[in-house]
């Protein structure tokens, strides 16, 4: 399945996976670069990453480091800091109940995904988190990064109250599961129908040791802002991107066009993104990109017919562009995905 262009997460997620490869040795200018991001774009709270870019990011590093459980390691890395807001108002929270909350209420400020479900019981909770689908690797890693992240944070926030109890991933039994098993030390099971963690539900509601009512109250009066004013922001940019997605192949995809869908002007449309700080060029090549990867899983696509569809002017054009996107040739990249049985690491090497 291919990943909306129009789902997102914010580029705080990307904090812990910089801290890696800074670690070992790696400067992320050029990472980030490829997707015409720097450290200065991804410092704000409000900027956001598409999950294809990030599933992009997340594959470059894993190649980099030679490292299949990239997002075990990368989730280890995390601090609740990095999400600004979201972060500083759980870790002010007075118990572990109203953490979570917190998480639910506001989660669409640091994901499009759907918010986590909590069912609790008697001696234990369970957390089912949700990962938008996307490249087969990017959804694996994702979920792995997001349970480790839980694990990191739940560990930061509830220190000896926080005793977690299993851990179930949807894909199947990893190569590296060993090393998953060594860091959360629980009964782990695969192939489930959802992701998800559970823990003590015992001190659910005990005192937390961080917690500061005074901050939590200002946070959270931040916070309902941000939510009413990032829920209209997100609005017009899911509209654009519907619009762009769905274009007509034969019709020239420009911003005055697709303004005049919208019944407003070029300036305004270009206005109301930079609110977001994103470009309509971003955008574009989001979609192109898209649109590329999924003709491209079909051995009857004829690729110079696909260059002239999405805008570009000839071939050479078109395949510059996507192995600039992707790390891969066009060629490479059906490749990869006509091959079964191959991980995406083994076959782009």
């Amino acid at each position: 399945m291919s990943t909306n262009p129009a789902n997102t997460m914010t580029t705080a997620a990307l904090q812990p996976l910089l801290r890696l490869l800074e670690s070992k040795g790696y400067s992320s200018r050029d990472l980030l670069g490829s997707l015409g991001l720097d450290s200065s774009s991804i410092s704000s709270s409000t900027q956001r990453i598409s999950i294809s870019n990030f599933d992009h990011l997340l594959e470059q590093s894993s190649r980099l480091l030679d490292d299949p459980a990239i997002g075990l390691a990368a989730g280890q890395r995390l601090e609740l800091p990095s999400f600004y807001l979201l972060g500083f108002l759980i870790s002010s929270c007075q118990t572990g109940r109203e953490a979570l909350a917190v998480l639910r209420r506001y989660y669409s400020l640091i994901s499009d995904s759907r918010s986590p479900d909590f069912f609790i019981g008697q001696d234990s909770i369970k957390i089912v988190f949700y990962v938008t689908e996307g490249t087969p690797f990017g959804s694996q890693t994702r979920a792995e990064f997001i349970a480790a992240g839980i694990h990191t944070a739940g560990q930061a926030i509830g220190g000896n109250y926080y005793q977690i109890q299993g851990v179930g991933f949807r894909h199947p039994p990893p190569a590296h599961k060993d090393r998953l098993q060594k860091f959360f030390n629980v009964p782990m099971q695969f192939n489930q129908p959802q992701n998800w963690l559970s823990f003590s539900s015992r001190h659910l509601d005990s005192p937390l040791s961080y917690a500061n009512p005074a901050l939590f109250n200002m946070l959270r009066s931040e916070a309902e802002q941000a939510l009413s004013r990032f829920s209209r922001l997100k609005s017009f940019s899911q509209k654009v991107m519907h619009i762009l997605y769905q274009w007509p192949e034969a019709v020239p995809m420009t911003k005055d066009a697709v303004a005049e869908l919208l019944s407003t002007s070029s300036r305004t449309l270009t206005r109301r993104l930079q609110e977001e700080e994103c470009q309509f060029s971003t955008l574009v090549k989001e979609v192109r990109l898209e649109k590329a990867k999924v003709a491209l899983k079909s051995a009857q696509t004829d690729v110079q017919q696909l260059a002239l569809d999405l805008g570009f002017s000839d071939r050479r054009g078109f395949e510059r562009a996507f192995k600039q996107w992707t790390g891969l040739t066009p060629a490479a990249y059906r490749r990869q995905h006509l091959t079964k049985g191959c991980s995406l690491i083994e076959e782009s090497n």
